[in-house]
């Protein structure tokens, strides 16, 4: 039994939902290349990636973001996409910007393709990865547990392109993984501007750059 004050607090919720994007005006802008190509490789490797292990996706991301009371965001749950991705349109994407950040692993990946594709059509920006002094580290390889090569590859290019786009020598975002890589294998000769001078190179001679 959910409480008046719950049921008041997402009625709330998707009032303000509602009124948003009935007001939102898209601003098509046209991919480049790169960014197109990477998109087709991201819908290929999350392709058939459904969520139904955790309560809170897309909704309860942004309730949880709002301060949403636990019984507000369990009201949200049956009203959340967990079938397709693709099927998340660009407006309730625009209004849900934060909720990548507080989904559990399996949303996680269930989201991420939409938020990588969004933010190369420069609808949201995300934030994958940590820097070298790795504080949200922990969190990051929690969320990102799940992804597989191929989809773990489609994030470390999303960094990759938009350092490449924006004439960057290095990254200086780095995904768990490279973190391990760097850890075992550079840190005694290299430090991490220079690691990310390396993943730019590696990444810029795969694409013929």
């Amino acid at each position: 039994m959910f409480s008046p004050e719950a049921v008041e607090e997402v009625e709330e919720f998707l009032r303000s939902q509602a009124a948003w994007r009935a007001s939102y005006k898209p601003e098509p802008v046209e991919m480049t290349p790169l960014r197109a190509e990477l998109a087709e490789r991201i819908r290929c490797a999350f392709a058939g990636v459904t969520c139904y292990r955790e309560v809170r996706v897309l909704l309860g991301g942004e309730a949880e973001d709002d301060y949403m009371s636990p019984q507000a965001q369990a009201l949200l749950a049956p009203l959340e996409e967990r079938d397709d991705w693709q099927r998340i349109p660009d407006d309730l994407l625009v209004f849900c910007s934060c909720a990548l950040s507080y989904a559990g692993p399996h949303a996680y990946r269930f989201l991420l393709p939409r938020f990588m594709i969004g933010d190369l059509q420069r609808l949201v920006e995300i934030y994958p990865g940590s820097g070298p002094s790795n504080d949200p580290e922990i969190y990051t390889r929690h969320q990102m547990l799940y992804l597989t090569e191929e989809q773990r590859i489609c994030l470390e290019d999303f960094l990759n392109v938009q350092c490449v786009e924006d004439d960057d020598t290095s990254r200086d975002t780095f995904l768990p993984w490279e973190h391990d890589e760097y850890r075992t294998h550079y840190a005694d000769r290299m430090d991490y501007t220079e690691y990310g001078e390396l993943l730019l190179q590696r990444f810029r001679e795969k694409m013929n750059l």
